[in-house]
């Protein structure tokens, strides 16, 4: 390196640091939530590295100290947590249309062919994508005609399980949940998106190539807050770069195929992407094939671990309160019998209900939303939020409120046998498992419902309990709930058989890939 690029190398840094610092002080002439005094110029990373739980873990930590709604400075950025369930109300309804805003950071724009998917996205796109969303993969016309699909991968799940049990020599076996229900709700979700299941190793290459996706989505960039610390962040970017380019290789046969076929028996109709092709016609200058790509990764990643996990944590929370195991199993024998539980079922079991609620509510203490920014300056909690806040909601801190739950750290879900709190907020705020206002998760009741159905088939068919002497893992990478570690591993034995429908071939149809299974259980 010669001496003149030296000069501009450290020129640039130094300029940088500069405007990093002059930023820092006009931010500070706010009046900001309170928080820990920042260090000049890094702010609070050092403490954050040095308390190693995520942000939204330190900023828990330090409600006692600085309240309900705090600010932990990362650079010259202030992020600004909401831990109070009535400050939420106030932005999130109050202020819905000023709090709606998404954080513009390097990652997300390499991602999501600049913010136009549905996560980063902000103005009529937005509105465009969730009426997308909500009218043709959400409506109930929709919702009925996909539940085969869903069938399937409830009876794929029981039978991953049974192969797992049966292979142990004493029949007692150890499952890891979260993998098998992952690999099955993933599998669902490619047909649901592509209209097809693609073959085996294209899957595990999509698979492979969403997990780097949330490595490297969900990573803490101090570029974003640093300006001068972008110079060593330039391999980063060619990373995301170069899998915008890997996923865009990965799903063309595929859509290319849908173009081709669609209409035709061999594709299952209404799938996600013949719904972008509308959205192309309506938007062709907004809508092209690298967001069409970055939309499918957004489709495929969000609802797969969300409802994977959701279902992992509820068997290992039931695992370690054995009578709210047997209370449930009492329940699904009395109203069900000896079939398997059926969505249709799912209203009349209200303490299944009860069960996965509890399970939202206490199984993830550090859930929080999506990083969220304002539109203009605006005034909450008699503090000012400025534009260029990262604002995040601690949802987990409402669910563990103690002015709103009794023995809030308890699993109990008799507590809402006794409420009648939904899923969205629209009664009481300190229950939102899903977020709220406009940015509120648009699935939500059929994540609820998918839940609700592999649990109570899960405690129908197997017996359930904890490894001994396996130290829970707890929950890890909780600031962005996408990412976590496994919780403990149970034991499963087998109960008396249940009688679980096997599909009909006339939905499969015979070009379907799943047919030869079809064909291979009957026989």
């Amino acid at each position: 390196m010669d001496f003149s690029m030296v000069v501009t190398t450290l020129m640039v840094l130094v300029g940088s640091i500069l405007f990093d610092w002059w930023y820092f002080l006009k931010l500070r002439g706010k009046r900001l939530p309170p928080g820990p005094s920042p260090w000049p110029i890094v702010g609070a990373i050092p403490q954050l590295v040095m308390h190693g739980g995520g942000a939204t873990k330190l900023a828990q930590s330090l409600q006692s100290k600085y309240g309900k709604i705090l600010t932990v400075w990362l650079g010259k950025t202030p992020m600004i947590f909401v831990c109070d369930s009535e400050l939420a109300y106030d932005a999130l309804v109050k202020q819905g249309s000023y709090f709606s805003n998404r954080v513009k950071n390097s990652s997300a724009a390499s991602l999501s062919s600049g913010f136009r998917i549905l996560t980063t996205s902000e103005g009529a796109w937005t509105v465009a994508l969730r009426k997308n969303i909500i009218t043709y993969m959400l409506g109930s016309s929709r919702v009925r005609a996909f539940k085969p699909l869903r069938d399937r991968a409830y009876e794929d799940i029981v039978n991953d399980v049974k192969s797992v049990a049966a292979a142990a020599e004493d029949g007692v076996a150890q499952v890891n949940l979260k993998s098998v229900a992952y690999d099955r709700v993933f599998r669902f979700m490619l047909v649901l998106t592509f209209g097809v299941e693609p073959e085996e190793n294209l899957i595990q290459e999509i698979r492979l190539a969403l997990g780097e996706r949330s490595r490297l989505g969900f990573k803490l960039n101090l570029g974003d807050y640093l300006s001068f610390w972008r110079i060593f962040e330039v391999k980063h970017r060619q990373d995301l770069k170069h899998l915008q380019t890997r996923f865009i290789e990965l799903y063309s046969p595929l859509i290319e195929r849908l173009r081709r076929f669609q209409g035709d028996e061999s594709v299952i109709g209404g799938n996600y992407i013949e719904t972008l092709f509308q959205l192309e016609k309506d938007f062709p200058d907004f809508i092209n094939e690298s967001v069409i790509t970055s939309l499918c990764s957004e489709f495929l990643s969000i609802a797969n671990h969300a409802t994977s996990l959701a279902m992992d944590t509820t068997l290992a929370l039931l695992c370690e309160h054995p009578e709210a195991k047997e209370k449930l199993y009492r329940e699904i024998e009395a109203v069900v019998g000896r079939r398997a539980v059926d969505e249709s079922d799912v209203p009349k079991l209200p303490y299944l209900s009860a069960v996965v609620k509890e399970s939202l509510r206490v199984g993830n203490p550090g859930l929080s939303t999506l990083p969220h920014a304002t539109s203009e300056l605006r005034e909450l909690g008699g503090y000012d939020i400025p534009t260029d806040a990262v604002i995040i909601f601690v949802l987990g801190s409402f669910h563990l409120d103690p002015t709103h739950w009794s023995e809030p750290s308890i699993f109990k879900p008799e507590r809402f046998l006794e409420n009648d709190l939904d899923l969205l907020g629209t009664k009481n705020f300190s229950f939102l498992p899903f977020g709220a206002g406009r940015r509120v998760c648009p699935a939500s009741q059929l994540v609820v419902l998918e839940m609700s159905v592999v649990v109570a088939r899960l405690v129908q068919t197997f017996q359930w309990e904890k490894v001994p002497n396996v130290k829970n893992t707890g929950i890890g990478n909780i600031e962005f709930q996408l990412l976590r570690l496994c919780p403990e591993v149970p034991d499963i034995s087998p109960r008396d058989e249940v009688n679980v429908p096997l599909y009909e071939p006339e939905f499969l149809g015979e070009s379907s890939n799943n047919y030869q299974q079809y064909v291979n259980l009957v026989d």
